[in-house]
């Protein structure tokens, strides 16, 4: 906690110090009465949301001096107080828009308000075929309580998932089997367009293609308004979807070395009454990696030993076709339908040489294990949304529900061969297989209430209802006789459901100065897991506060501080419950733990924002206590196995401080920067053995552009891992460089990507695990490097148009209501 404190004084010195004086000046009005106001709401053109913390500056007609600033608040409003009279013209600007310039107004007794209305402020970056490269988007951008990374900016993702684009993104890790971590832990939640995703985090994650999302949103501290599930927070995904009326689309493909393919295609229709959209995307990836371990097992006085070389084969093929109709019946009514239909798979075939042996030596035991695993299954959603906007500015009512239903669930077959020592000859076979249910069902019904109070503050309130339904079923098959028989003393069936019902409310406002946003969720949660082969049962009901809180300060038009607070929960998974023991070779045993306690996260953060010129830098200092933490452990049970399962630990800590930047050194080269350093400490009680896990952590990413020619851009990029703890042992450190070059064609319709992903093959995972009785090491290496070529083309323009200028200043009036 010392070290915390450390860090926070070091942390608010460093802003105090950055930080600057509002620049003043002009002509001297003491003696002139200051009763005169001016006012605004600045809107996004396009998404007609507001635009948060949009800098208001009013200047001296005679001069140009600044007369007064000021920012807007979460709902768009601005206020500038106390004026002298006189004439001014008003500049409105934020980060990735065009300024607006309001010309010539005039306060005097007679008209001491002015009313800037609605300011429409554009999108600069809506579109990037005749802005300069001054004006282009960052590859991250930050907002008041999220960053957002372009995925259109990052080219070394071009032809792959998500995970490719998510490798340079800020507080997010991705180790080489493509598996995402936020700030260290694999608890997040995962959005599409701000609602859930059918599939789990990392599967939805690997089959979204990136040509199919415009940005990514990476919220560490949420607001009380969403979901609090989920250690360290949300990645929301924003798929693409123009604005732009009549028909408009996109088409991409690529192919890779080791055969991996994909395609993918969105087509827009749209009226100034009604939208619509559809979708659909392919993909089939194959890759390869190579492996080895060594088990020491201590069973009374002999050592055991288990020595593994394995090969390892992946595919991963999915498919979907989304649709939507959108119906705009006037300002004030929007209801939207919306659906997706799709299919996901994953293969693993493992082929393994084993070498068991002990010391004293009384055995030497090789087998051959073949061993293929398969996940996979259908899935559909449908959404409904409703929004009213009220004839108050800012008085709204939203609705939404979705369901979805996933089918499917993992198989796994298993071929153990006893052979001789040159793995060849076989003496004896031994073959079984495993099915489990991961099928389920799930509705979630939400009704949202923004009231504006005033122009600076408002209300919000909301009530949501989850419920979710999924099988556990759970069979285990010997192979006699040459068929397959059902093992009746392992398998078992299961059906867990959970019901959450969630109230909300928060009111935001401003004071002093600071803009801050304060807010209470409670959810009552009704939990049943109902082992049928048992008769037993696991009831849960408790009720649950999650408060939040969120305080912006703008310390002048180039410098932001943020501070923010939210309780979190992470909730144990089914399979993560269901007590009946799981084997997958012959070596391990998986079981669930019913007594396994939710996790909750208390979560701190402090943020400094500033802007010189083109370039922007961001420091987090974070802190985050995570109680009753849930870890996978490994025990030794007395016939020489290792036991796989869950427990709850007492407490995790984690805090330190992330330091990213995007940096244009020149006009033909920009740099993203990111640099995450942190404590983490792990303590509680596992098997019956005190753990106390400590560990100074950094990761690194580096992402550099260069745009020699108008059409051509060169990006190479890489990240690392440093050495961490885990539960029970260590991972070490590994780190991956890229490179892609892009080049666009016929007034950018169409552009080609060339890309390579680990140049270096560097990207290999080893761990040391050790507990009562035994230790491990293993080894993984992925297949590397990979090559892929993809192509892109825009119909009809599918990006809008926008101005060469980076400043659109407009005529008097123009973009007011």
């Amino acid at each position: 906690m010392k070290k915390f404190i450390l860090i926070s004084f070091l942390f608010w010195g460093a802003v105090i110090f950055a930080q600057g004086h509002y620049p003043g000046g002009g002509m001297n009005r003491e003696n002139m009465p200051k009763d005169a106001s001016v006012k605004g709401t600045v809107i996004n053109e396009m998404s007609k949301m507001p635009v948060q913390f949009a800098n208001a500056a009013l200047f001296s007609l005679r001069d140009s001096s600044v007369v007064a600033g000021a920012v807007a608040d979460e709902s768009g409003n601005f206020i500038l107080e106390n004026l002298p009279y006189g004439r001014y013209y008003l500049v409105i600007d934020f980060i990735g828009y065009y300024k607006k310039t309001i010309s010539d107004i005039k306060l005097f007794p007679q008209k001491k308000v002015f009313d800037a209305g609605t300011v429409l402020l554009k999108d600069a970056l809506e579109n990037l075929d005749e802005v300069v490269v001054s004006g282009e988007r960052n590859l991250v951008e930050y907002k008041i309580d999220r960053k957002v990374i372009n995925i259109s900016k990052n080219i070394n993702s071009a032809g792959g998932t998500l995970v490719d684009a998510l490798e340079n993104a800020p507080s997010v890790q991705v180790d080489i089997d493509g598996n995402v971590t936020m700030r260290g832990s694999s608890n997040f939640q995962v959005l599409i367009d701000g609602k859930p995703s059918v599939l789990d985090a990392n599967d939805i994650l690997q089959q979204i293609p990136a040509s199919a999302v415009e940005n990514v949103e990476i919220i560490t501290n949420p607001s009380v308004k969403f979901d609090p599930d989920g250690t360290t927070g949300i990645i929301n995904i924003i798929m693409k979807k123009t604005h732009k009326s009549g028909l408009t689309g996109v088409v991409n493909a690529s192919i890779g070395t080791g055969d991996k393919y994909s395609a993918d295609f969105l087509l827009n229709y749209r009226t100034k009454k009604v939208g619509f959209y559809l979708g659909a995307n392919y993909g089939d990836r194959s890759s390869i990696g190579t492996g080895n371990s060594l088990r020491t097992t201590f069973l009374d006085d002999t050592v055991n030993y288990l020595e593994t070389i394995s090969e390892r084969t992946y595919e991963r093929k999915y498919y979907s076709v989304k649709g939507g109709v959108d119906f705009y019946f006037n300002d004030n009514n929007t209801l939207s339908f919306s659906g997706r239909y799709g299919f996901f798979g994953f293969e693993m075939s493992n082929n393994s040489n084993n070498y068991e042996y002990n010391l004293p030596a009384t055995i030497d035991y090789y087998t051959v294990n073949d061993g293929t695993f398969e996940m996979g299954g259908g899935f559909y959603s449908g959404n409904i949304d409703y929004k009213h906007n009220f004839a108050k500015k800012g008085h709204e009512i939203t609705f939404s529900a979705d369901y979805s239903v996933r089918s499917g669930g993992i198989e796994n077959s298993v071929a153990e061969s006893e052979t001789d020592a040159a793995y060849t000859n076989v003496f004896s076979e031994n073959k079984y297989r495993t099915f489990q249910d991961r099928s389920r069902d799930r509705l979630r019904v939400k009704v949202d209430y923004t009231y504006p109070i005033n122009e600076k503050s408002k209300i919000e309130a909301g009530y949501q209802a989850r419920l979710l339904s999924a099988g556990g079923d759970y069979v285990y098959e010997n192979f006699i006789d040459n068929i397959y028989v059902k093992d009746e003393s392992v398998s078992n069936d299961m059906i867990f459901t959970r019901n959450i019902h969630s109230l909300y409310t928060s009111y935001s406002g401003e004071l002093a100065g600071f803009t801050y946003m304060a807010g209470l969720r409670g959810e009552f949660t009704d939990r049943l897991i109902d082992q049928l082969t048992s008769g037993e049962k696991y009831p849960v009901n408790r009720f649950d506060f999650f408060p939040s809180l969120h305080i912006s300060k703008q310390l002048s038009k180039t410098d932001q501080m943020q501070m923010s607070y939210s309780r979190r929960v992470n909730r144990p998974r089914h399979w993560y419950l269901n007590p009946f023991p799981g084997y997958s070779d012959s070596y391990s045993v998986r079981q669930g733990n019913p007594a396994l306690l939710p996790e909750f996260i208390d979560s701190y953060e402090l943020a400094y924002n500033k802007r010189i010129k083109e370039s922007f830098f961001n420091i987090d200092a974070y802190y985050r206590q995570t109680n009753n933490s849930i870890n996978r452990i490994q025990q030794l049970l007395e016939d020489g196995k290792i036991l796989y399962t869950f427990a709850n630990l007492d407490k995790e800590y984690a805090y330190g401080s992330e330091l990213s930047g995007n940096f244009q050194f020149f006009k033909w080269w920009t740099l993203y920067a990111n640099l995450n350093l942190y404590y983490y400490n792990l303590e509680g009680e596992t098997a019956g053995v005190t753990t106390n896990q400590q560990s100074f952590n950094y990761d690194a990413k580096i992402n550099s552009t260069f745009m020699f020619l108008k059409n051509s851009r060169l990006q190479i990029s890489g990240f690392y891992n440093a050495p961490t703890v885990t539960t029970q042992g260590n991972r070490e450190a590994f780190y991956v460089f890229s490179a892609a070059f892009r080049q666009e064609f016929f007034k950018k319709k169409l552009s080609v990507v060339l890309r390579a992903n680990d140049i270096f093959k560097t990207g290999k995972y080893e761990t040391d695990t050790e507990g009562t009785g035994f230790s491990s090491h293993s080894e993984m290496l992925r297949e590397a490097p990979v090559f892929m070529l993809s192509l892109s083309y825009k119909i009809n323009n599918y990006k809008q148009k926008r101005g060469e200028r980076n400043e659109d200043p407009g005529d008097e009036g123009e973009g007011m209501m």
